[in-house]
This record gives C-alpha cells, sequence and structure tokens, in this order.
C-alpha cells in the first residue's frame, strides 16, 4: 500500500521527520518497507516563456526567453509542443534530476542554454501516469501557475510516499483516514475529519433493489450535467503517489474518495443504464465485458449490478464496458455499497480480477462511511465537475451502523502488551481517537 504523506496531513498532524515518523510507524503502526520522495529532484522552478524561436541550425529545437520569476534566461528546448506564452518546469543551472542527472549551462549548436524545460518523465514520473498530451512533450502548467514558484507544489508533486506491508487483517489502513487514526492514536492526538454534510435530499427517481444476500447496503445518486474534463493536478498528483493512473475527473474523484475513506465507489453513465437497479447474484453461464474489454463468464455465486436486465458491473470488484464513463457521459449515477467481504474474494479469485476495490472489500471496509463516502465524492463532483447536485439518493441498508462495545481487563491489556499496567496508569493514557 503507497500512503501518501501530504495526504494524511490533512487530517492529523504531523510534524516529525520522515525518519522519526517511518519509525514511529513501523513499532506502533505497521511496518513500513520503504519511504521516498515521489519526485527526487533539486533546483527546480516554474519558467514562462515569452519568446520561442527556431534553432537556426536545427529543425526541431527551440531557442527560448524564459522568464524565471523576475530574471530571463534562455534555454534551448527540443520539445515539439514548447510553443511561446506557456508556463513550464524548468531545471536551472546546478539542478539535479532522478538519476543523477545534473543539469548545467551549455551550447546547443553553437546557442548558449541555461537550464532545461522538463518533461514528467524527466522528473522521475512513469510514462502511464502521464497525460496523453505531455507523452511527447514537455508537462505544460495552466494560466494560474506562477513564474518563480515551485511547480512540485504546483503539481502536487511534492510528496513522500510511504510503502506499508499490509497485512490481511489491517484492511483500515487501506485509506489514509485510517492511516491518520493510527498514527494519532500512537501519538495520543487527535484526527481532524469533518465530513460533508448533504441538507434538503428530496425523494429519487431512481429505483434500487437488492435480491441478494451478499449486498448489505447499497446507495445510487443521480448527479446531472456534469462536464468531463481532467482532473486538477492537485488530485492528480495525489492519486500519482497512491500508484493510481488519472484517468479523468469522475473515475479520479472516486479513486480519490477510496483512496482517502477506504469505501470503494463506482460511477455509471445514467443515460445508458436508465434509473431502475437491481443487486442480485449472476445467472449460469452469464457473460459481460468488464472495463478491461476482456469478457466474463460469470457464475451464481458472482454478486452483479445490473439495469433491471443486462449486467452494468461485477459487484465489488470491476465495471463493465457498457456502462463506462466516456466522453460523452454528460449524467452519472454514483454507486456507493457494501458487499460481502467472502463473496467478493471469491469472484476475485475465480476471475483473477483484483481491482483497488476489491482488495477493499475482501478486507471489509467500515460500513459507516459507505454513506459519507458518497457525500464526499457528491461534494467533489460539484466542485470539479460542476455537477448539479440535489442531495437526493436511493438505498436498501440493512447495514447494523451502531458503535461497537468492547470488553476488556486489566490483566487482558497487560497480557496483550506484556507490561504489567495499573489502573491508576490507564485512567491517565489519553488516546487520541
Amino acid at each position: 500500500m503507497k500512503t501518501s504523506l501530504n495526504f494524511v496531513k490533512d487530517f492529523v498532524k504531523i510534524d516529525e521527520t520522515n525518519e522519526e515518523l517511518y519509525k514511529l510507524m513501523s513499532f506502533k503502526v505497521i511496518e513500513i518497507e520503504e519511504y521516498y520522495k515521489l519526485v527526487n529532484a533539486t533546483n527546480l522552478t516554474i519558467g514562462h516563456i515569452n519568446e520561442c524561436v527556431m534553432h537556426p541550425d536545427s529543425d526541431h529545437l527551440h531557442i527560448c526567453q524564459v522568464d524565471l520569476g523576475g530574471y530571463v534566461e534562455q534555454i534551448v528546448c527540443g520539445a515539439p509542443n514548447c510553443t511561446a506564452g506557456i508556463n513550464v518546469v524548468v531545471a536551472k543551472d546546478g539542478a539535479v534530476l532522478p538519476g543523477n542527472f545534473k543539469i548545467k549551462k551549455s551550447k546547443v549548436r553553437g546557442v548558449e542554454s541555461n537550464g532545461m524545460c522538463c518533461s514528467l518523465q524527466e522528473l522521475g514520473i512513469e510514462e502511464k501516469y502521464v497525460p496523453e498530451e505531455f507523452k511527447n512533450g514537455i508537462v505544460i502548467l495552466g494560466d494560474d501557475a506562477k513564474a518563480g514558484d515551485d511547480p512540485l507544489k504546483y503539481l502536487g508533486l511534492d510528496d513522500t510516499v510511504f510503502e506499508t506491508g499490509l497485512t490481511p487483517n489491517r484492511g483500515d489502513l487501506l485509506s489514509h483516514l485510517g492511516v491518520a487514526y493510527d498514527i494519532a492514536a500512537a501519538k495520543g492526538i487527535k484526527v481532524d475529519y469533518k465530513a460533508p454534510v448533504m441538507k434538503n435530499a428530496k425523494p429519487s427517481d431512481l429505483s434500487v433493489k437488492v435480491e441478494t444476500e451478499n449486498c448489505y447496503a447499497y446507495y445510487a445518486r443521480k448527479i446531472e450535467n456534469i462536464e468531463i474534463k481532467e482532473s486538477p493536478w492537485w488530485l492528480k498528483g495525489r492519486l500519482i503517489a497512491c500508484g493510481i493512473r488519472p484517468i479523468n475527473n469522475v473515475v479520479d474523484i472516486t479513486n480519490y474518495v477510496m483512496l482517502e475513506l477506504g469505501t470503494p465507489l463506482h460511477a455509471f453513465d445514467a443515460d445508458i443504464i436508465g434509473n431502475n437497479i437491481v443487486v442480485r447474484n449472476a445467472k449460469e453461464n452469464e457473460h459481460t465485458t468488464t472495463l478491461d474489454e476482456i469478457d466474463r463468464e460469470l457464475k451464481p455465486t458472482d454478486v452483479v449490478i445490473t439495469d433491471g436486465k443486462e449486467v452494468i458491473a461485477i459487484g465489488g470488484v470491476m465495471g463493465c464496458l457498457k456502462s463506462g464513463i466516456n466522453e460523452n457521459t454528460k449524467n452519472i449515477i454514483l454507486e456507493s455499497a457494501y458487499f460481502a467481504p467472502t463473496a467478493i474474494r471469491k469472484t476475485a479469485s475465480r476471475l483473477n480480477l483484483h481491482s483497488e476495490a476489491s482488495m477493499r472489500y475482501e478486507r471489509i471496509v467500515d460500513p459507516a462511511r459507505t454513506t459519507i463516502a458518497l457525500d464526499r465524492a457528491t461534494e467533489l463532483f460539484g466542485l470539479l465537475a460542476n455537477g448539479n447536485i440535489d442531495n437526493a439518493y436511493a438505498a436498501v441498508d440493512n447495514l447494523n451502523k451502531n458503535d461497537k462495545e468492547i470488553t476488556i481487563t486489566l490483566d487482558g491489556i497487560s497480557l496483550l502488551i506484556k507490561i504489567a499496567i495499573s489502573l491508576d496508569t490507564l485512567g491517565n493514557l489519553e488516546i487520541g481517537l
């Protein structure tokens, strides 16, 4: 499990160094296999290209006059998307990029160059995470990027990643809020998380039916008039840090909330599936094509989401190609559900289809976060997709969300921690939950 330090800091105060946090988590939370900077580079800045002309001795090199925030440097750049008027990432003279690649003043075919305009790959970002438009050139920042500022902060890549050796019994650590709770407990402080509050819900025109004992709760909310586009860099940076490829704002929001709360979500194209959702067991020899474009033969032990007729998702595992989000999607139905862990485990194993969602459902997600995740994602759809939010939802909910009361004896605590502890000492402890 890849954990973003910046993400965790949203919920709990961390003033320790990375080494101190590594020791704290390894001894009191879970084993940390390694930690590293998401981008290991120095002496970077945002530059604005004031002027871009062709190199006189090249058919692909450009000579750029780049404002680095109060002063201008000449930089020779060979990227095909290099042009005047854009904001870029600049590695200045003396910078060191991943792979110990050092940037120095030089002459390129007789023309002085004082730095380098960078691609995401040159910053150490894997090809699979790079937006298609930047795969063969430099990364172009938005108009709001300011010359002289930190480009890694702008891109959301100024992060440290902690890789944990996750054990099957610690599904709670598959969310950044879960990691924050454990760090807070280890430090004796409190977590700061404010769940969104959705008000004035009106009756939904959606219909939800659950016809399988392996789905304990299913919530569906329609969000209309969304705009499909790229996510902002702060969100893409969080996904990249956690090893998830950004796709578009709709898919990215569902993945982001899953990383935040540990609750998998799914978005369907509402104009394709209609208003009726039936959750049932698959029929013998029933087939569906999943988002990875593979035809899957289903069994009656599999939970499926249907539009009343056709399968539109394999519950808790993966959506289907038929109902997937595309560039023409205007309205979506957002799903937040709770499936039986054993059923999801069997389906994922039989189909050899282990997804981020199935990994969490298999280890048991927090049932109390089912509606919180729905509302959190809805909030983000309003902010990042200009969605028309009416807060209405349809649901079937058979979950027991009451807090569990755990009884333990003083002797039991002493036996567990291998230290004799008195009642007075126990009474003086302040646990930050």
